[in-house]
């Protein structure tokens, strides 16, 4: 049987010259370098583009070669059963949640999770009864969510939904989450979006660790095309068929066989050298870290001085020592040509993945260095970035207040009102204010203070004007 199932039969499909009477519309007549009509427009954005269906296999599937693929990643990563997704990690939460919840139903979830859970609330109508990560005193960022924040749910609840690693890189002790949720006798979701590479290092990541669910996004920290992503399970708590069920139910009927096909491709590479690209580059990161640490004022997040693990492949900076400001620093970084993750007044978000050379990265710390030095200024007290901080007043659950008449108001009119819509700040991605809430003065000052930063991202005003409230 082949490695590479899915890669292969993509592989076989590109080349074949095939003159199909069915969709996709280019007809895949652009493959390898193919003169079709307005080529000169398209041909380079469609040329390695083919479908699933009738391409990389039959009509039918009747070569399973996606089964296949999605078993060997299983196998990889310690589950039992994988899903190939082509709507990012976003359509991998809403499926984990809509496998676990139901109508009216309470579901514990990480208040500071991605603005997916709030869709896949709306989509099955469950309560959200929000926990809440850990805050470190100092730097006032997420340090992972706690096995009693579990402990201190009410019986009852459908499961426990929660993100690690962090936006910032911040690991939960998943492990100990597991033993909480299992001696409940309630499933644990785990958002893995930014820690795929996890499942590959000696331990592996969340599936390892005990949790029942685990939603992972291999376009984030491996070699994935975007929008690629996977949702695993172990068996047990829930029938692998509802995970199917929902997978089926929110994807598209026309999938990418040439995306899905990098996700069998990643899956290979890990499994035949990535485990020592990925040593060689903790290594490179780590000394990074040292580098950018000399930097006076500047904290460079790390296992110490988070009081957590945090992602090896990751570079948090903490600017406030410095004077320096991140968003000033992020816009010179992508005039560059080395656009950050996130950046905000106090912090820097750096991503390094398996594709990054580990002699650039080097580099890259140095350049950041010297970059930091040019913009220096007076310290200053770090500034709490909000969305860490929300803690909601739940007045109706997300698909209630979505699928309620609503009426716009000025927004400076709304507090006291309950919102029928999200502000989003993104990044980081995690909602300020969400259907069913109350809108209160802090909130509303947060997201003024967001758009000052970053764009507010989910609202049907981006002037940030207006809202639309539950019309009661």
């Amino acid at each position: 049987m082949s490695d590479t199932p899915l890669l292969d039969a993509w592989r076989r499909a590109a080349g074949a010259r095939r003159r199909p009477m069915q969709v996709p519309g280019h007809k895949m007549r652009y493959a390898s370098g193919g003169a079709g009509w307005a080529a000169d427009l398209v041909g380079d954005t469609v040329r390695d583009d083919v479908p699933l269906q009738g391409g990389v296999d039959d009509n039918a599937y009747s070569h399973r070669y996606l089964e296949r693929a999605e078993a060997l990643w299983a196998r990889a990563i310690g589950a039992d059963h994988s899903r190939f997704l082509v709507g990012g990690s976003s359509q991998g939460n809403i499926t984990a949640l809509a496998t676990v919840g139901d109508q009216d139903v309470p579901i514990a979830i990480d208040r500071t999770s991605h603005r997916s859970t709030q869709a896949g609330l709306v989509l099955i109508g469950a309560r959200p009864v929000w926990i809440y990560p850990r805050l470190h005193p100092e730097f006032h960022l997420p340090v992972g969510v706690e096995p009693s924040a579990l402990q201190q749910v009410a019986a009852g609840v459908n499961g426990f939904f929660a993100t690690s690693p962090s936006y910032v890189g911040t690991l939960s002790d998943v492990h100990a989450l597991a033993s909480v949720s299992q001696a409940r006798g309630e499933p644990l979701i785990i958002d893995q979006a930014w820690g795929a590479h996890l499942d590959f290092l000696p331990g592996g990541g969340a599936i390892r660790a005990g949790a029942d669910f685990v939603v992972t996004s291999v376009h984030k920290a491996l070699l994935g095309y975007s929008q690629t992503a996977t949702v695993s399970m172990r068996d047990g708590q829930i029938p692998r068929s509802t995970l199917d069920r929902w997978v089926d139910l929110t994807t598209t009927t026309s999938p990418s066989g040439t995306l899905m096909a990098t996700i069998d491709a990643t899956r290979a590479a890990m499994e035949r050298d990535g485990a020592a690209r990925l040593a060689l580059l903790i290594e490179v990161v780590a000394e990074a870290r040292r580098r950018l640490a000399r930097v006076p004022g500047l904290v460079v997040l790390d296992d110490a001085n988070a009081g957590c693990r945090v992602d090896p492949m990751k570079l948090t900076l903490i600017l406030p020592g410095t004077g320096a400001d991140g968003s000033v620093l992020g816009e010179a970084l992508w005039q560059m040509g080395h656009g950050p993750e996130s950046a905000d007044h106090d912090t820097l978000v750096l991503t390094v993945t398996v594709a990054d050379e580990p002699e650039w990265v080097l580099e890259f710390a140095d350049v950041m260095a010297a970059l930091i030095e040019s913009h220096r200024d007076e310290p200053r007290p770090p500034a709490p970035l909000d969305v860490w901080r929300v803690e909601p007043d739940v007045v109706l659950t997300p698909r209630e207040a979505f699928l309620r008449e609503r009426r716009r108001i000025p927004m400076r009119e709304a507090i006291g009102q309950v919102s029928a819509e999200q502000f989003c700040p993104y990044p980081p991605g995690v909602p300020l204010l969400a259907p069913g809430e109350r809108v209160t003065r802090e909130s509303i000052d947060a997201i003024r203070a967001a758009s000052r930063v970053c764009r507010v991202a989910y609202c049907s005003d981006p002037s940030l004007e207006t809202i639309l409230v539950v019309d009661a």
